[in-house]
């Protein structure tokens, strides 16, 4: 009987211990499991917010592949393709409130940064947002992309009183709720893209260097640009608006040229050349016959290019020979300084003004009319004709008027086919027609060589008291992404 009971005792004994032991597997293993649970949710928890953080960038872009014939004799080629533009366009919402913008061009040959800088928006009226780094000028067509505007380039007017569209500055923005106005005030370095030369005439701020990057004088120019929404019911919808631009460059010659070639003022360096023009627009848009627009704006005012100051003149080249019959040379200064070149400030005025239609809803055609005189003091008659003839030949040179006062008219034509939301196909014809001179004894005033396909070089044979053949035929697909 004893035997039996302590028999039993081992067997509760063995079986108590082995519930123990499983017991503690169990525990063990489920304290494994809850480790790698635990070190799986820090994973998760991770993955989330680098994905939160990717969800907040927003990659677009578009490329345009074109071919373009060139009318104009002096094109060689004349005919070929490329990439307009190739652009990426990295958005980034760091904050409520908070965008940073970059947008680099990697068209071949002609790699840019286009746009970098960054948005703060008011977060309590929210009608206010500050604008800084590299980013468009306030003005329409400036504004507008290239990948929506209707004809191929931008106009005149604006493409030479805004060359690469982009400044460098800060800009305050100020769209009111429950109000149709947009208002901008921007201050920027206003150098961007143009030619800038020091006192000796060597350009500053050449597009290889870093110097598109940064300000070349103390000036700063501020553009103003108020815009107001009037809907028009049923009808469409009616904008309009003016804007300003007030700007200074900083003069390193001793004269400045009127436009009108007939008075030079004296200046000092490191004066301010001025640099203002106003301009008004509008953009009407109807929802009648498939849906139209019309669309134009007005610039006039006083634009300048600088110059740069007389240098020491070399009358001769001598041998001198010293002590120890060692022969160098030297230039003997000469009298008179060479002349420098002059300040300029002429007053121009444009206008641009653009039809477009739907045809359906795949095709559009549009045409603008583009008007651009850079002179509006002398004609094309006036042409080597008035002159600025210096009392001091040692301030600046003898300037006549030329080419490059010449109004300039352009006819363009467009057909653009949307394959779908992504892909267009244009078709755009510019017809580019000059001011014509005047002629002396039926002689032309200007005329210009021009170098043929097998580089030979025509004489004259640019006639400019003749329409001077500039037209362009561009053929171009843009994909959107």
């Amino acid at each position: 009987m004893k035997r039996i009971i302590l028999i039993a005792l081992m067997l509760v004994s063995a079986l108590f211990f082995k519930a123990n032991a499983q017991e503690a597997t169990v525990n063990e293993k489920l304290s494994e499991v809850n480790d790698k649970v635990s070190g799986l949710a820090e994973r998760i928890a991770t993955d989330e917010a680098d994905l939160q953080k990717l969800t907040k960038i927003k990659v677009s872009g578009y490329i345009q592949a074109q071919y373009q014939n060139f009318e104009n004799l002096n094109t060689q080629p004349a005919n070929f393709f490329s990439l307009r533009r190739v652009r990426v366009k990295f958005t980034y919402e760091a904050a409520d409130g908070v965008k940073f913008v970059l947008c680099p061009d990697f068209s071949p040959g002609n790699f840019a940064l286009k746009d970098a800088y960054v948005v703060l928006n008011d977060r309590w009226s929210k009608s206010f947002s500050l604008w800084a780094g590299k980013f468009n000028r306030p003005n329409y067509e400036v504004e507008y992309s290239s990948s929506q505007r209707e004809i191929a380039e931008r106009s005149k007017v604006i493409g030479t009183l805004y060359p690469g569209e982009r400044a460098v500055g800060a800009k305050l923005e100020f769209n009111p709720q429950n109000f149709p106005i947009h208002m901008q005030l921007a201050v920027l370095n206003g150098n961007e893209d143009l030619v800038i030369t020091d006192r000796l005439g060597a350009e500053l701020n050449n597009k290889t260097t870093l110097g598109l990057n940064k300000d070349f004088d103390n000036y700063k120019d501020i553009m103003v640009r108020a815009t107001y929404n009037l809907s028009l019911g049923s009808f469409g919808g009616l904008d309009f608006g003016a804007h300003g631009y007030f700007g200074s460059l900083k003069s390193n010659a001793l004269s400045t040229l009127s436009s009108d070639y007939t008075t030079a003022k004296s200046i000092k360096y490191g004066d301010a050349v001025k640099r203002n023009w106003i301009g008004g627009e509008f953009q009407l848009f109807a929802d009648i016959l498939g849906g139209l627009s019309i669309k134009g704006e007005y610039i006039a005012g006083k634009n300048a290019s600088v110059g740069y100051s007389p240098v020491a003149g070399i009358a001769a080249i001598v041998e001198v020979k010293d002590a120890n019959g060692v022969v160098t040379t030297k230039g003997v200064p000469a009298v008179a300084p060479i002349p420098g070149v002059a300040n300029f400030q002429n007053n121009f005025a444009g206008y641009y003004l653009y039809f477009i239609k739907n045809l359906g809803k795949k095709n559009q055609f549009a045409f603008r009319y583009d008007y651009y005189d850079p002179n509006t003091d002398v004609t094309g008659k006036d042409v080597n004709v008035k002159k600025f003839t210096p009392t001091d030949a040692t301030v600046l040179k003898g300037r006549t008027v030329g080419k490059s006062d010449l109004a300039t008219t352009t006819y363009g034509f467009a057909l653009h086919h949307y394959f779908d939301d992504n892909i267009r196909i244009s078709l755009n014809y510019d017809i580019v027609q000059n001011e014509k001179v005047g002629s002396t004894a039926g002689v032309s005033n200007l005329m210009e060589n021009y170098t043929k396909a097998d580089g030979s070089v025509v004489k004259n044979g640019l006639d400019y008291s003749k329409n001077v053949n500039n037209n362009v035929l561009t053929l171009r697909i843009q994909a959107k992404f």
